[in-house]
């Protein structure tokens, strides 16, 4: 059990002048006197039957130890050595137990986000199968409609757009001296992509020598986010 400090903000009860009484007649006969005295620091002036109990108490033991013998360093230092014991119990507990919140904590975290990571992943597959599909059947139904000339002409014009949208089209590409700008050309079309900065790159799509889009791309300050505007 941990020792109770005893009290040691004791204080004596002031007064000012002589002290006050007031007479009282009681029933039987008698006379008492209540004392109407004007004190300051009253609070902390009593000093009671449990604080004398405790302090003689304490010291009894201490005597006790003494007289037969104890050597008091020896008893204090493996109550010390107990108190510590204890102490260090109880805050490696706490620490295991905070530790074992922590991996739960994470390990629900990424259960969580691999969720959400193939949930995502089967609704884009699902969604580009739906509009492949639906590509197909409107394109055989153009090709029906159309003669064979027109139809593979028609083919022709998508295979080609296959290849530039997987940026596979031929294009002459020149990078500045300072190895800052990189500018691509292909046919009437020219895009010049600048590296501002450590996490700014700025790209501007010319068309016959006049610009017409400015994109902004900028990396987020923890590596993991990549945001673009366009104008």
């Amino acid at each position: 059990m941990a020792w109770e400090l005893l009290p040691v903000n004791y204080t004596d009860a002031t007064w000012s002048g002589l002290k006050r009484y007031t007479e009282i007649q009681n029933g039987d006969g008698t006379v008492s006197f209540q004392d109407v005295t004007v004190y300051s620091q009253k609070e902390n002036s009593f000093f009671g039957a449990k604080e004398a109990n405790r302090m003689n108490e304490a010291l009894n033991t201490l005597m006790s130890m003494v007289e037969s013998g104890t050597d008091l360093y020896t008893a204090f230092q493996n109550y010390f050595n107990t108190q510590k014991g204890l102490f260090e119990d109880t805050a490696d507990a706490t620490q295991a137990g905070f530790s074992a919140y922590i991996a739960k904590l994470e390990a629900e975290g990424d259960g969580i986000v691999e969720t959400i990571k193939t949930d995502y992943r089967n609704e884009i597959t699902a969604f580009e199968n739906q509009q492949e599909q639906l590509f197909n059947t409107w394109f055989e139904f153009i090709k029906s409609q159309l003669g064979d000339d027109v139809a593979g002409n028609l083919q022709n014009q998508i295979d080609s757009l296959d290849v530039k949208t997987d940026g596979f089209d031929p294009r002459n590409t020149v990078f500045s001296a300072d190895g800052q700008t990189i500018t691509e050309t292909y046919g009437d079309k020219k895009i010049e992509t600048t590296f501002v900065s450590a996490d700014k790159i700025v790209q501007k799509l010319y068309e016959n020598e006049l610009l017409t889009l400015t994109k902004t791309v900028t990396f987020g300050s923890d590596g993991l986010t990549i945001s673009e505007e366009v104008k």
